[in-house]
């Protein structure tokens, strides 16, 4: 019996004693990384991606058991509303039906003047559809994980939106994965326009569902179900995308949400639109396989413009 409480005693050691040397083992990578990050070295953003590309993968098999498990609960619940959606579904099936023809109509119209003024289109195709496979929101920064990278055309500073607008964009790509900054965060900043008065404004991020406006001209009043576009400014965007609308306004505050589904995001489109690049980033070393704006371009922005800051943003 003494024996056998020796040696247990003795595996405990053991296991305290390894435990602790995996401790300090970590401690010490994890100040390394600190302090090549702090002097700007570019290894710990190289490790993330490859730890992006490992874990994509992985998150996305072992989220299906729960994706499945949801749809299921989710068929149950809405057996019983079936019968008076089908109601509701036929009766906007006959409005849209009339709003279809008229908005044939006028878009017939509008390419006709579009030829005749010589007016460039403005539609951004898709680069690559991707679904969110991870998420480390937190105090200090709000960005994704998308399943889609390097290989299937993805670029950084990319904007990033699904069905509502704006969701954020690319701050990091591998080759299989990308890590999306959200609008939410902090350190977004967007140059944005009142739909309904044009004004020109900033739109930042607070690190919570809700969002601050700056800038907006002191003789603008905001109403509720007011929309903020993107602006164009600093070409980090293109102009008219949805961002954010006005939920309700007092006397002290003014409150406003992004119109993408920013707490429930599940597949996101990444835009194929190549930001304007400042001159100082041209001659990045890790930005060098990416297409270099052209002196024309680049002689076409105003100098001071407001750009989308970030954690790896201008």
């Amino acid at each position: 019996m003494m024996q056998s409480s020796m040696l247990s005693d003795n595996f405990g050691r053991r296991r305290v004693n390894k435990g602790r040397g995996y401790f300090w083992l970590y401690l010490v990578i994890a100040i390394v990384f600190l302090v090549l990050e702090a002097l700007g070295n570019s290894v710990p953003s190289k490790v993330r991606s490859y730890a992006n590309d490992i874990a994509a993968p992985i998150l996305t098999v072992l989220e299906q058991p729960i994706r499945a498990t949801q749809d299921g609960l989710e068929r149950l619940a809405g057996v019983s509303d079936i019968y008076l959606e089908n109601q509701n579904l036929r009766e906007e099936n006959e409005r849209l039906r009339q709003w279809r023809e008229t908005a044939l109509q006028l878009n017939r119209e509008n390419e006709q003047l579009r030829s005749i003024l010589k007016v460039p289109g403005r539609e951004v195709p898709t680069a690559a559809t991707g679904r969110v496979v991870g998420s480390s929101g937190g105090a200090f920064e709000q960005s994704v994980v998308i399943n889609v990278g390097h290989n299937d055309g993805v670029r950084r500073n990319a904007p990033v939106i699904d069905d509502g607008g704006i969701v954020g964009r690319i701050i990091e790509v591998g080759y299989l994965s990308s890590r999306v900054l959200l609008l939410t965060d902090v350190n977004s900043h967007i140059p944005v326009k009142l739909e309904r008065t044009g004004d020109l404004a900033i739109i930042e991020g607070t690190n919570e569902l809700f969002l601050e406006v700056k800038y907006l001209p002191p003789t603008v009043r905001l109403e509720v179900g007011d929309r903020f576009l993107t602006s164009g400014h600093g070409g980090a965007f293109p102009p008219d995308l949805p961002m954010a609308e006005v939920l309700s306004v007092t006397l002290d505050k003014v409150t406003i949400r992004a119109t993408s589904s920013i707490s429930s995001l599940d597949y996101v489109r990444v835009m194929n639109y190549q930001p304007k690049v400042p001159e100082d980033e041209l001659i990045d070393p890790e930005d060098q396989l990416e297409p270099v704006t052209q002196p024309s371009e680049i002689g076409a922005q105003t100098p001071n413009a407001e750009t989308e800051g970030g954690a790896n943003g201008t």
